[in-house]
């Protein structure tokens, strides 16, 4: 048998598994048109994956993914795929958190989590946060790592990490234990701020960070953007984006009212 035996599909997903998820070597390797593989080669990788696989030219991909610049061409999952259909938001924010930002990712994430879901990439800080509030009020969580769907990082999340794969959804691009790059970090990015129906920024210390990549995709996308204010004085910079026309979190009936989200 050739290479004329197996589907396009099936072609996806080895790329993936032989370019450890890196989107620019797999988009060049179709765009130069390597196919020449052995069904066997192929065959042997697709069957020795031990998650679930979806890819670009599933129909179920998801429509919000196909709207970002280079969606991804295959994701690897574990979890409750169904997460994906319902309404959303995307929590991004800084690594070093204070008392506060703790306490603003869990009262906000309390107050609105009923019947809806939320989106973070198991970072140290605040996505850690904003996943284990998710959790223990009584909602469901997407995480999306910047390492391969079986490599836990960092690995003082490996509990939460286990939990989201267990009862909720844990999705990369990274197929295996592909070890964290910081190249991973902005792809995993587009991915969690396209995933949300609105962006949640409990804390931001800086405007050199991945959480303002977020945002300025957030923005490209049309998102809403909702930051939380901090007390005067504060070394963070939400003051500022507040400044600068990002919208100002009242109370949880203020941001489901401007979602057009009920309570329910």
């Amino acid at each position: 048998m050739n290479e004329l035996h197996y589907d396009s599909r099936k072609l996806l997903i080895y790329m993936a598994v032989k370019y450890k998820g890196d989107y620019e070597q797999m988009l060049n390797a179709l765009i130069l048109k390597e196919t020449d593989i052995p069904y066997e080669e192929v065959m042997k990788v697709y069957e020795s994956i031990p998650c679930k696989v979806m890819t670009y030219l599933d129909y179920d991909y998801p429509e919000r993914l196909k709207r970002i610049k280079r969606p991804p061409l295959v994701l690897f999952y574990y979890g409750d795929i169904s997460l994906l259909d319902k309404k959303s938001i995307a929590v991004v924010g800084s690594r070093d958190y204070s008392r506060y930002g703790k306490h603003c990712t869990e009262s906000v994430i309390a107050g609105i989590i009923k019947g809806k879901v939320v989106v973070s990439g198991l970072a140290k800080g605040i996505d850690a946060i904003a996943h284990q509030a998710a959790i223990d009020h009584g909602g469901r969580t997407i995480a999306i790592p910047g390492s391969g769907i079986d490599y836990c990082y960092p690995a003082e999340n490996k509990e939460l990490y286990e939990e989201i794969k267990k009862n909720h959804l844990l999705m990369s691009e990274y197929p295996f234990d592909v070890v964290p790059d910081r190249e991973h970090f902005p792809m995993r990015n587009r991915i969690v701020v396209a995933l949300g129906d609105a962006l949640f920024v409990p804390q931001i210390n800086t405007y050199m960070s991945g959480t303002m990549i977020s945002l300025n995709l957030g923005l490209e996308l049309g998102k809403e953007i909702f930051v939380a204010p901090h007390p005067l004085g504060s070394e963070t910079i939400n003051n500022h984006l507040l400044n600068e026309g990002a919208m100002l979190i009242e109370s949880k009936e203020q941001m489901l009212r401007d979602l057009g989200w009920s309570e329910e």
